[in-house]
């Protein structure tokens, strides 16, 4: 690796058939010719682990669902109306995971 001598940045190739570098920085440009090798090390990729779980950060709250009748069900708000008028909220079943909404 080389560096420029007027500002410190790393220096890196112009043209490969002129084999010359510059500095991106400063601008400054070698004069002769340099011998560049161009290694890249590549990391042997990671296994990533699939879970067959269904994971949710929703909070839960305590309601009936209307298909099963569970007592427990995530929720989360959104607008879905203008926005003079109250958010809309959907609930799941933790069960069953049936999903439905209430207007208020």
């Amino acid at each position: 690796m080389l560096f420029c001598p007027k500002c410190g940045h790393i220096l890196t190739l112009k043209d490969e058939k002129k084999k010359k570098l510059v500095c991106l920085a400063c601008g400054y440009s070698t004069k002769e010719k340099k011998e560049v090798k161009l290694k890249e090390k590549v990391e042997k990729a990671r296994k990533i682990e699939v879970v067959d779980q269904k994971m949710s950060t929703l909070p839960k709250i305590t309601i009936d669902c209307p298909k099963c009748g569970h007592k427990e069900a995530y929720y989360w708000t959104m607008q879905t109306r203008a926005a003079d008028e109250a958010e809309t909220r959907f609930f799941e079943c933790v069960k069953c995971g049936h999903r439905w909404r209430e207007y208020k």
